[in-house]
Protein backbone atom coordinates (compact mmCIF):
# COMPACT_ATOMS: atom_id res chain seq x y z
CA UNK A 1 0.00 0.00 0.00
CA UNK A 2 1.52 3.40 -0.95
CA UNK A 3 2.31 6.09 1.57
CA UNK A 4 0.14 8.67 1.47
CA UNK A 5 1.68 12.05 1.96
CA UNK A 6 -1.08 13.91 3.39
CA UNK A 7 -1.76 12.15 7.02
CA UNK A 8 -4.96 12.59 7.18
CA UNK A 9 -5.15 10.44 4.78
CA UNK A 10 -3.16 7.53 6.08
CA UNK A 11 -5.08 8.55 9.17
CA UNK A 12 -8.64 7.57 7.17
CA UNK A 13 -6.33 4.14 5.96
CA UNK A 14 -5.98 3.13 9.33
CA UNK A 15 -9.70 3.72 10.19
CA UNK A 16 -11.05 2.01 7.21
CA UNK A 17 -8.80 -1.37 8.56
CA UNK A 18 -9.96 -0.85 11.93
CA UNK A 19 -13.05 -1.04 10.86
CA UNK A 20 -12.67 -3.74 8.76
CA UNK A 21 -10.77 -6.07 11.75
CA UNK A 22 -13.89 -5.10 13.74
CA UNK A 23 -16.63 -6.36 11.06
CA UNK A 24 -14.43 -9.45 10.57
CA UNK A 25 -14.89 -10.05 14.17
CA UNK A 26 -17.96 -9.60 14.29
CA UNK A 27 -18.45 -11.96 11.66
CA UNK A 28 -16.30 -14.30 13.20
CA UNK A 29 -18.08 -14.28 16.47
CA UNK A 30 -21.45 -14.47 14.71
CA UNK A 31 -20.51 -17.39 12.98
CA UNK A 32 -19.52 -18.92 16.45
CA UNK A 33 -22.63 -18.30 18.24
CA UNK A 34 -24.63 -20.27 15.46
CA UNK A 35 -22.18 -23.52 15.51
CA UNK A 36 -22.18 -23.24 19.35
CA UNK A 37 -26.69 -22.72 19.15
CA UNK A 38 -26.40 -26.35 17.46
CA UNK A 39 -26.62 -25.21 13.63
CA UNK A 40 -24.18 -27.79 11.11
CA UNK A 41 -21.12 -25.69 9.88
CA UNK A 42 -23.26 -26.64 6.68
CA UNK A 43 -26.40 -24.79 7.32
CA UNK A 44 -24.53 -22.05 9.06
CA UNK A 45 -22.36 -21.71 5.51
CA UNK A 46 -25.43 -21.96 3.30
CA UNK A 47 -27.35 -18.77 5.65
CA UNK A 48 -23.92 -16.65 5.86
CA UNK A 49 -23.39 -17.14 1.97
CA UNK A 50 -19.83 -18.62 2.81
CA UNK A 51 -18.13 -20.94 1.92
CA UNK A 52 -18.11 -24.62 4.67
CA UNK A 53 -14.20 -24.09 5.43
CA UNK A 54 -14.67 -20.14 5.81
CA UNK A 55 -17.09 -21.79 8.72
CA UNK A 56 -14.92 -23.93 10.19
CA UNK A 57 -11.54 -21.69 9.88
CA UNK A 58 -13.47 -18.79 11.51
CA UNK A 59 -15.06 -20.78 14.35
CA UNK A 60 -11.33 -22.26 15.36
CA UNK A 61 -9.82 -18.84 15.48
CA UNK A 62 -12.60 -17.75 17.84
CA UNK A 63 -11.77 -21.31 19.69
CA UNK A 64 -8.07 -20.54 19.61
CA UNK A 65 -8.25 -16.91 20.75
CA UNK A 66 -10.33 -18.24 23.94
CA UNK A 67 -8.37 -19.17 27.27
CA UNK A 68 -9.61 -22.40 28.70
CA UNK A 69 -7.72 -25.25 30.45
CA UNK A 70 -8.82 -28.05 28.25
CA UNK A 71 -6.65 -28.54 25.32
CA UNK A 72 -9.34 -29.80 23.28
CA UNK A 73 -11.16 -27.51 20.81
CA UNK A 74 -13.94 -29.03 20.96
CA UNK A 75 -14.26 -28.35 24.77
CA UNK A 76 -14.71 -24.57 23.97
CA UNK A 77 -17.32 -24.99 21.43
CA UNK A 78 -19.21 -27.57 24.06
CA UNK A 79 -18.63 -25.00 27.11
CA UNK A 80 -20.51 -22.06 24.96
CA UNK A 81 -22.90 -24.33 24.31
CA UNK A 82 -23.60 -24.99 27.97
CA UNK A 83 -23.41 -21.92 29.08
CA UNK A 84 -26.00 -20.88 26.13
CA UNK A 85 -28.57 -23.00 27.52
CA UNK A 86 -27.67 -22.23 31.24
CA UNK A 87 -28.74 -19.38 30.62
CA UNK A 88 -31.91 -20.18 29.20
CA UNK A 89 -32.72 -23.03 32.38
CA UNK A 90 -31.64 -19.70 34.55
CA UNK A 91 -34.56 -17.70 33.41
CA UNK A 92 -36.92 -20.35 33.17
CA UNK A 93 -36.99 -21.10 36.85
CA UNK A 94 -36.96 -17.36 37.25
CA UNK A 95 -40.28 -17.35 35.57
CA UNK A 96 -41.10 -19.85 38.93
CA UNK A 97 -41.12 -22.93 36.52
CA UNK A 98 -39.51 -25.91 39.26
CA UNK A 99 -39.76 -28.26 36.29
CA UNK A 100 -36.43 -26.58 35.18
CA UNK A 101 -34.61 -27.45 38.45
CA UNK A 102 -33.43 -30.58 37.21
CA UNK A 103 -31.79 -29.66 33.77
CA UNK A 104 -30.14 -27.17 35.71
CA UNK A 105 -28.31 -29.38 37.92
CA UNK A 106 -27.64 -31.48 34.99
CA UNK A 107 -26.08 -28.44 32.87
CA UNK A 108 -23.88 -27.57 36.04
CA UNK A 109 -22.72 -31.18 36.59
CA UNK A 110 -21.37 -31.06 32.45
CA UNK A 111 -19.71 -27.55 32.68
CA UNK A 112 -18.04 -29.12 36.15
CA UNK A 113 -17.04 -31.94 33.97
CA UNK A 114 -15.51 -29.76 31.00
CA UNK A 115 -13.66 -27.37 33.72
CA UNK A 116 -12.37 -30.52 35.19
CA UNK A 117 -14.32 -30.39 39.13
CA UNK A 118 -16.44 -33.12 38.92
CA UNK A 119 -14.94 -36.54 40.38
CA UNK A 120 -13.47 -37.31 43.44
CA UNK A 121 -11.32 -34.46 45.11
CA UNK A 122 -7.28 -35.32 44.92
CA UNK A 123 -6.08 -36.88 48.36
CA UNK A 124 -3.74 -35.45 50.70
CA UNK A 125 -0.56 -36.04 50.59
CA UNK A 126 0.54 -39.16 52.69
CA UNK A 127 1.93 -39.06 55.55
CA UNK A 128 6.00 -39.59 56.48
CA UNK A 129 6.18 -43.17 57.70
CA UNK A 130 6.87 -43.28 60.91
CA UNK A 131 8.65 -46.48 60.94
CA UNK A 132 6.12 -48.71 62.42
CA UNK A 133 5.23 -52.21 60.84
CA UNK A 134 2.93 -52.46 57.95
CA UNK A 135 -0.60 -52.98 58.86
CA UNK A 136 -2.66 -56.64 59.11
CA UNK A 137 -3.45 -58.18 55.98
CA UNK A 138 -7.26 -57.68 55.27
CA UNK A 139 -9.67 -60.67 56.51
CA UNK A 140 -10.50 -63.35 54.56
CA UNK A 141 -13.89 -63.05 52.85
CA UNK A 142 -16.88 -65.65 53.60
CA UNK A 143 -17.04 -68.27 51.23
CA UNK A 144 -20.96 -69.11 52.06
CA UNK A 145 -23.57 -66.01 52.56
CA UNK A 146 -25.40 -65.84 56.12
CA UNK A 147 -29.18 -67.54 55.85
CA UNK A 148 -31.66 -65.14 55.59
CA UNK A 149 -34.65 -63.42 58.30
CA UNK A 150 -36.64 -65.75 56.10
CA UNK A 151 -34.80 -68.88 56.31
CA UNK A 152 -34.02 -68.52 60.30
CA UNK A 153 -37.98 -67.94 60.65
CA UNK A 154 -38.70 -71.28 58.49
CA UNK A 155 -36.42 -72.88 61.07
CA UNK A 156 -37.70 -71.60 63.84
CA UNK A 157 -41.45 -72.45 63.07
CA UNK A 158 -40.40 -75.79 62.19
CA UNK A 159 -38.94 -76.63 65.21
CA UNK A 160 -41.50 -74.43 67.48
CA UNK A 161 -44.47 -77.27 65.08
CA UNK A 162 -41.88 -80.32 66.33
CA UNK A 163 -41.84 -79.17 70.18
CA UNK A 164 -45.06 -77.95 70.63
CA UNK A 165 -47.75 -78.53 67.85
CA UNK A 166 -48.60 -76.35 64.91
CA UNK A 167 -51.11 -74.01 67.23
CA UNK A 168 -47.67 -72.71 69.15
CA UNK A 169 -45.97 -71.75 66.43
CA UNK A 170 -47.17 -68.40 65.32
CA UNK A 171 -47.01 -66.52 68.70
CA UNK A 172 -43.46 -67.90 69.24
CA UNK A 173 -41.85 -66.08 66.13
CA UNK A 174 -43.97 -62.88 67.27
CA UNK A 175 -42.49 -63.07 71.35
CA UNK A 176 -38.85 -60.80 71.99
CA UNK A 177 -36.26 -61.90 73.62
CA UNK A 178 -37.15 -61.34 78.02
CA UNK A 179 -40.95 -60.20 77.12
CA UNK A 180 -43.66 -62.90 78.23
CA UNK A 181 -46.99 -63.77 76.67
Amino acid sequence: MPEPANPSARAAQREDARQRRVYAARVRQDLFALVASGYSHERVAREMKVSVATVRREVDRVIAARRLDAPEKYVHLQVARLNKALELVVSVIEADDIKAVEPLMKLVAQLDRYHGLAGPMPLAPLAPSLGLPPPPPAPLALTHAAPTLAIEADRHCERNEANQGPHHAAPGLLRRKGSSQ
